[in-house]
Order: C-alpha cells, then sequence, then structure tokens
C-alpha cells in the first residue's frame, strides 16, 4: 500500500512539475447562522443564543494540458484557525487526485439526505449517537475515479491517513512522530492504530435513486482485544415533491480488555420529507442506535427529529424539534430540544 502511495505522488509530481500553469481564480463563500437553542431533560434546562460563521476561500485554474487544480480553505465556528484544507488535482480521463486536511470526508452515514434542514439528529445530536469516525478527522490523501468509468454514475473514493493525528502537518513542511496512543473513537488505548484507510462507492442505479457504502479500518493496532472498523450503506429516493431515504451504520470502536468496553454500535436511520411549496417543506426522521458491551449487555438510543423549513434565495429560517430516549446510552435519560434558525448563504 506504501508503495502504491509513493508511486501515485511521484506520477502526480511530474505531471505537474511537466506542464505550465495559468493563473488562477479567488472566490469566497459561505454561510452565517443565528440560532436559538432550547434544550435538557425538561425542554426547558438550557437555553442559549449563537451565532456561527463558515468562510470557504477557493482558488481553482487550469494547466496548459487541460488538467485543473483547486485550492480549498474554511475558516469556521469560533475560531478564525485554517482548520479544514484541501488541494485537489483534476486529471481528465485519469480522476482526481486530493492531499486533505482534516477535510474531504468519505462517511456517508447521513448519505440518504432526508431532512428539510438537516438530515435526523445530526443537527442538535441530543441523543448522542455514535455513527462512526471518518478520514477526514485526519490529514489524508485521496484517489477518486473519473466520472464516466462506471455506469449508473458510479464513482469509487479512496482515502489513506498515515498518521491519527489530524492537527500533525497542517502547515506546509509540518510534521510530528507517528501517532501511536490515539483511538480511533477518541479513546486513548497504547496502541489503538497508527494509520487508517477508507473507501467509497456510490452512485445512481435509476433516475430519482442513489445508493452508497462505505468502510474504514485502522492499521497498526496493537495494544487492544479489538481493532477499529465502521462502515456505512445508505439509499434514497426522490420522486415529485416526496424523498425517502435510509442508513445502517455499523461501527467496531477500539477497545481494551474490560466488560465495560464497547464491543459494537449498530444504528439505522430513516426519515420522509415533503416540499409544501417550493420554498417549504416539512420531515420526519427515526433513528435506532444500540451499544453493545464487550459482556453482550446493550442500550438502544431512541430517537425522532422533526423539522419544517422555509427557504427564500439565500435564507432559510428553520425550526427543528428533537427527542431521545437513552441519550447517551444512559437507559432511561429522556433529552428534548427545540432549534431555531435562521442562515444566511452567501
Amino acid at each position: 500500500m506504501k508503495n502504491t502511495l509513493k508511486t501515485l505522488v511521484a506520477v502526480l509530481s511530474s505531471l505537474v512539475i511537466s506542464v505550465s500553469s495559468f493563473a488562477g481564480d479567488l472566490s469566497v463563500s459561505g454561510n452565517a447562522e443565528a440560532t436559538y437553542i432550547i434544550g435538557g431533560a425538561d425542554d426547558a434546562n438550557s437555553k442559549g443564543l449563537g451565532i456561527s460563521n463558515e468562510l470557504n476561500f477557493t482558488a481553482d485554474g487550469e494547466f496548459a494540458n487541460g488538467f485543473t487544480w483547486k485550492y480549498s480553505m474554511e475558516l469556521d465556528g469560533a475560531s478564525t484557525a485554517n482548520d479544514d484544507t484541501s488541494m485537489t488535482l483534476g486529471l481528465g480521463q485519469f480522476g482526481n487526485a486530493a492531499i486533505c486536511i482534516t477535510e474531504c470526508g468519505l462517511s456517508q452515514e447521513l448519505g440518504y439526505g432526508v431532512g428539510a434542514y438537516g438530515v435526523g439528529s445530526d443537527i442538535v445530536n441530543t441523543g448522542g449517537i455514535v455513527f462512526g469516525n471518518d478520514v477526514s478527522s485526519y490529514n489524508n490523501i485521496q484517489y477518486h475515479t473519473p466520472a464516466g468509468l462506471l455506469p449508473n454514475g458510479f464513482v469509487i473514493k479512496y482515502g489513506y491517513a498515515p498518521n491519527l493525528s489530524g492537527a500533525q502537518g497542517s502547515s506546509a513542511k509540518g510534521g510530528n512522530a507517528i501517532e501511536t496512543t490515539l483511538g480511533a473513537t477518541g479513546t486513548t488505548y497504547a496502541g489503538a492504530g497508527t494509520d487508517a484507510e477508507m473507501i467509497q462507492v456510490s452512485g445512481s442505479p435509476v433516475e430519482g435513486a442513489k445508493i452508497g457504502i462505505d468502510y474504514m479500518k485502522v492499521n497498526g493496532s496493537t495494544a487492544v482485544s479489538q481493532k477499529y472498523e465502521s462502515g456505512n450503506i445508505f439509499f434514497s429516493y426522490a420522486v415529485g415533491p416526496v424523498k425517502v431515504g435510509a442508513a445502517r451504520t455499523l461501527v467496531a470502536p477500539s477497545a481494551a480488555d474490560s466488560t465495560t468496553a464497547a464491543q459494537e454500535y449498530a444504528t439505522t436511520g430513516a426519515g420522509i420529507q415533503y416540499a409544501v411549496t417550493d420554498a417549504v417543506s416539512v420531515s420526519i426522521n427515526r433513528e435506532e442506535s444500540e451499544k453493545t458491551l464487550i459482556d453482550d449487555t446493550s442500550v438502544t438510543i431512541d430517537a425522532n427529529t422533526y423539522q419544517v423549513a422555509y427557504n427564500v434565495g439565500g435564507a432559510t429560517i428553520a425550526v427543528v424539534k428533537s427527542e431521545s430516549t437513552n441519550a447517551g446510552y444512559v437507559k432511561a435519560n429522556e433529552v428534548e430540544m427545540t432549534l431555531i434558525s435562521m442562515k444566511m448563504a452567501f
């Protein structure tokens, strides 16, 4: 695998060196969102106002041989840190290659895309559902097959993260020792892994339908009883004003030899969305996520999310209501949350 990556890097380097490039264009896009949120065990335990933002600076250009390049840098959240960056080479009939700094996600647990404002409980995640990891949590290099190579619009994407520490090497010439203690789900078991691989396949078998699957594994795990793996599969179908979809997620986290350690997270999500008018949409999502421990005991989160969104131009006003039972995989832990949002895109 490492030899393959070295070959890919060498080929890309030679292509860049051998062709001339024209000056690219710079653009800025993003959104600003103001929210009012009410949440807690009694639906009035927490209230808060906030404004978030996300700015995406992009530059792109073309080489003399028709290949393209694109640079993207995001500034988001409360910090102005350069936290999500990518450089992509469009290689025409040879596909695309990219270097991504905590960016270029391949996980498809939300790929079914049903939700007037967002997909399921991911908007506020009152239940604390564990959906698994993504290669975008780390610095990674990717290759994507070209459009049209496979039938029905199917595309294969592969990502490799050489180090399980997302912040390392975020600036040019930066880097640190290989991470050996950080588990793939944020745990700190010694020897939980050194590098990770991920593959995604998605396409549209018939008009209006989409399907996709992904798989991620961590390599170099030595001092744990279970090596990290995760995968997702989804489908969606849209006809007229109605869209339906569902997804299934399985996560086997890095685990120590303990009966209280998690052995598996199995999550099923489904939803239906209806466009009342061109501007107004409503949706309902249902999710169940079962956490199984090594001793075979388990607890299941049940989450329901109701949404209504009004979109006019670049502005979206939405109300989201989320209800979760056994939130955080704690039995009898009931959590409700209401979100009122106004988002401006530019």
